[in-house]
Parts: C-alpha cells; sequence; structure tokens
C-alpha cells in the first residue's frame, strides 16, 4: 500500500458519499506524506503539522471545546486522531454540505447549545491536492486526476 493507494481509496469512498472513510485515508496520506517531507522531525503530530504550515500561508484558528486550536492541528488531533482511535468522528465536529459554496474551505465554530464545528466539503479538495502537489510526492504517478468538487 501507497500514498497513491489512500488518495484512490479516498476518492472512492468520496464519490459514494464515505465521509468519514474518505477523510481517515486522505489524513493517513497527509501524515505519510508529511513523514517523507520531514524525515528529521519526531512525532507524527509535529511533522502532520509542519507539513500542513508548508500547503498554505494563512493562519486560522477556531474555538473548539473551550480553547482556541489552529486548523492544522484541528485537523491532526480532532479529525485524524478520532477516526483513527474511536473510528469515529467527534459529535461536536462535522462535515456539513449546507455552506453556500460547499466547494470552497470554510470552517465555522458554532455557539451554544451544539458548539459544533462545521468543516465544508471543500477541505477535502484541499487535503488531496496538498498531497498530489508535494514536492516530495513527485516521484509518484498519480493514476487518477486531481478530484474535483462536485465530482
Amino acid at each position: 500500500m501507497s500514498i497513491q493507494d489512500r488518495l484512490e481509496d479516498a476518492d472512492l469512498l468520496w464519490r459514494h458519499n464515505r465521509r468519514e472513510g474518505a477523510l481517515l485515508s486522505v489524513l493517513v496520506a497527509v501524515a505519510a506524506t508529511a513523514r517523507k517531507a520531514f524525515p528529521q522531525i519526531t512525532g507524527d503530530r509535529a511533522s502532520f503539522e509542519a507539513f500542513m504550515k508548508t500547503t498554505h500561508d494563512w493562519t486560522i484558528s477556531v474555538e473548539h471545546r473551550g480553547q482556541q486550536v489552529d486548523l492544522d492541528h484541528l485537523f491532526y488531533k480532532w479529525l485524524r486522531c478520532e477516526l483513527v482511535h474511536t473510528a469515529t468522528l467527534p459529535v461536536d465536529l462535522r462535515i456539513n454540505d449546507e455552506f453556500s459554496d460547499p466547494d470552497s474551505c470554510t470552517v465555522r465554530a458554532g455557539g451554544a447549545p451544539e458548539h459544533t464545528v462545521l468543516l465544508s466539503p471543500g477541505w477535502y479538495y484541499f487535503l488531496t491536492r496538498a498531497v498530489r502537489e508535494a514536492p516530495t510526492n513527485t516521484d509518484i504517478t498519480w493514476n487518477t486526476a486531481t478530484p474535483t468538487p462536485r465530482q
């Protein structure tokens, strides 16, 4: 199995509306790419977050469980780790198709009573592009085109 396999699995799952499985597969591909890009960094979280910071030039922080959380950390701890260790997303974090533009990268931290962080589906496409376009993955010949929103 390889990074390429993880993205192909993710794309298949995403197209069949298996969102959590798709997210898990793409986040595994992100983690593997991060280790490949930063072999000198000790720890999965540290390399994951270091890689994520190379994929964008912004800082987004949201309130989650009473604390300000950087979005790169949110992806690692509250998406990747929760899916790996509990096999589900936390009840206060979900992918929401109801954004006015669900293909964009949008995040909304909801207030009372739910206090739920909502992520647009566009984040899936952002993560897959980050892996496919990573300089450390130029040795990979991708079998499928980069997924496009609403595919």
